[in-house]
């Protein structure tokens, strides 16, 4: 936990001060034009994002101006005298740790840190509800400390500093949830893509093959999955290492799977959505270069794309009840 007692209730609350008196004439003429009034910047008694509903990426008032300035709107550059030692564009972790570092080296500097949203932490975002009378809290954006073992000496000594430590998420999680309830991964097949709902289990867990012959395939579509799961195959021969990585990471992987892979639509179709958990995209607009580093069992890539990056094989253990909003 955080070695300060400041909360984040407390911190948002905090901020009225400064969204009022700092923020609020500088913008007003923008504000006003696209929304056809002067901007109200008093927040309420009850102002705390995390507790808000509905769809929290960007909300309503974080994206009209941006808009408006695209399709060609102007406004004045308003005067402002008011000077800083440092502006931060955009409150994320990277922005609140540049202003961090920055303080650490200027104890005395005045920073202002701007964000179109209304809550800090950019992806990290905190999501809470009440749930028969008691409050439960979970992620609303990024999930995870994802590898820390690949990270640089000044990312780990900020964790130190913030009383994150690492070695505690390895007796803290427990890993083997699954494992121990007979659970693993499977696949669930449809009716309109496959010719029938079938859900087969033990996908990782089972020889290829077994799978494959359980799943509800055509002939073709099965013999091409065993392959792309089993062959030792460079997809690419006689490509040179730097030529493969410029190509593929402008190519899709459903692309991958059917230009250099052949194979059946059916094998295309197991894993156009695989990664929407994660890149929240079909396959196709994942690049081929991404796949190589996820962990879900991503076929065809290994003998293709050599593996370039010093990443570690950390299990995904690293994130907190509100993942990295914490």
């Amino acid at each position: 936990m955080p070695k300060n007692k400041i909360t984040r209730r407390d911190f948002l609350n905090g901020t009225q001060i400064a969204i009022t008196a700092g923020l609020a004439t500088q913008i007003i003429s923008p504000w006003a034009d696209i929304f056809g009034s002067e901007p109200n910047f008093a927040l309420p008694d009850d102002y705390y994002p995390p507790s808000k509903t509905g769809l929290r990426g960007s909300h309503d008032g974080s994206w009209e101006i941006m808009h408006a300035r695209v399709t060609g709107q102007k406004w004045s550059v308003p005067t402002h005298e008011e000077e800083y030692d440092l502006v931060v564009v955009g409150a994320g972790i990277s922005g609140l740790s540049a202003a961090y570092f920055y303080r650490q080296k200027k104890p005395d500097a005045k920073i202002l840190i701007l964000d179109n949203h209304d809550d800090f932490g950019g992806h990290a975002k905190r999501n809470e509800f009440d749930f028969n009378g008691e409050t439960r809290i979970t992620y609303g954006g990024t999930e995870a400390i994802d590898t820390p073992s690949s990270y640089p000496p000044e990312a780990i000594q900020l964790f130190n500093e913030l009383g994150i430590e690492l070695k505690e998420f390895y007796t803290a999680f427990e890993q083997d949830l699954y494992s121990q309830r007979g659970m693993g991964m499977s696949i669930v097949f449809d009716k309109k893509q496959f010719g029938k709902t079938q859900h087969v289990t033990g996908y990782g867990e089972k020889s290829w093959q077994v799978f494959a012959n359980e799943a509800p395939l055509s002939e073709q579509a099965r013999k091409d999955f065993i392959r792309v799961h089993t062959a030792k195959v460079d997809y690419m021969p006689n490509t040179p290492v730097e030529e493969k990585f410029e190509t593929l990471s402008k190519t899709g992987y459903s692309s991958f799977l059917r230009n250099y892979c052949k194979v059946d639509e059916q094998v295309i179709q197991i894993y156009q959505h695989w990664g929407m958990s994660f890149w929240c995209v079909d396959m196709e607009e994942v690049p081929t270069t991404a796949v190589q580093y996820y962990d879900g069992g991503i076929p065809g890539v290994d003998y293709t794309l050599p593996i370039r990056s010093g990443r570690g094989d950390d299990p995904y253990i690293f994130h907190f009840p509100d993942g990295n909003a914490s």
